[in-house]
C-alpha cells in the first residue's frame, strides 16, 4: 500500500488535543515513531522520565547546572585523567583520585611481586615499574620468620634513592617484628582505595637485623 491516507473532515473519532488557556485554540497531540520506512514503532518514552536517551552515544560537551559550565562526557576510560574539569563517565566505570589525576579502579589485581630476605636490606627494589609507569598496590602480606627481630619497611623511592627517611619518604608499611620460637608475627593489608606511587618510583624494602621476612605485594602498573 502506498504511503499517506486521505482523511475527510466530519463526524467521527475524537482527535487528542490540548486547549490553550485564555485564547481557546486547540493544539493537536502527536506520538513520535521511529523514522524507518514502513514502520510504526513508537519512540520509547514514559510519563515520569520522558524520552529514553542513551548517554553513551553523546559526543563532546553537555551543559548542566546553571547552563554555562560544561561537563565533559567520557565514553572511553583511560588513566591519568585531568582534574581540571568535571567529567561524566558512562558505562559505570569507577575512578580513584591519586592526588593529581583520576585513575581507573581495577576489580582485581593484575599481578603480584614477592621475595624473602634473610639479611638486612637497604632500599632493595621489590617492584620496579616500566618506564613512565607507576606502581599501584591493592593488598600486601608481610610475614616474619626465624627468631631475629628488626624494623621492616616497605616504601616508594626514586630510581636512585635507596636510603629511607622516616617522615619524608612515602611508606606503605613501617613497623617492627619481634618473632620467637613460638610466635611468628606478620601483617595482611587490603586497601579500600589502592595506594599509588609516583611515576617511575620503585617499591623498596628496608630491614634491620638478620631477620627472615617475606613480602608479597599485589597490584598493577598504570
Amino acid at each position: 500500500m502506498a504511503d499517506n491516507v486521505p482523511i475527510t473532515p466530519g463526524s467521527g473519532v475524537d482527535i487528542a488535543t490540548d486547549e490553550v488557556t485564555g485564547t481557546g485554540e486547540q493544539v493537536q497531540l502527536f506520538k513520535l515513531a521511529i523514522s524507518t520506512d514502513g514502520s510504526r514503532t513508537l519512540v520509547p518514552a514514559d510519563a515520569s522520565n520522558g524520552m529514553l536517551v542513551d548517554v553513551s552515544r553523546v559526543q563532546g560537551q553537555v551543559q548542566v547546572g546553571d547552563g554555562t559550565n560544561a561537563v565533559s562526557v567520557d565514553t572511553s576510560g583511560t588513566d591519568g585523567e585531568t582534574n581540571a574539569v568535571n567529567q561524566l563517565h558512562t558505562q559505570a566505570r569507577l575512578y580513584g583520585f591519586n592526588g593529581t589525576t583520576w585513575d581507573r579502579i581495577r576489580s582485581s589485581p593484575a599481578t603480584f611481586k614477592g621475595a624473602q630476605y634473610t639479611a638486612a636490606q637497604t632500599g632493595t627494589a621489590l617492584w620496579t615499574p616500566a618506564s613512565t609507569k607507576a606502581v599501584v598496590i591493592t593488598s600486601l602480606q608481610i610475614q616474619s620468620g626465624g627468631t631475629n627481630s628488626g624494623t621492616c619497611i616497605l616504601w616508594f623511592g626514586a630510581s636512585g634513592d635507596t636510603s629511607y627517611t622516616r617522615g619524608t619518604d612515602a611508606a606503605v608499611f613501617d613497623g617492627e617484628f619481634v618473632p620467637s620460637a613460638t610466635n611468628k608475627p606478620g601483617v595482611i593489608m587490603s586497601f579500600p582505595t589502592p595506594i599509588r606511587g609516583t611515576a617511575d618510583y620503585v617499591l623498596r624494602v628496608t630491614t634491620t637485623g638478620a631477620q627472615t621476612v617475606t613480602f608479597t605485594v599485589w597490584g598493577y602498573e598504570i
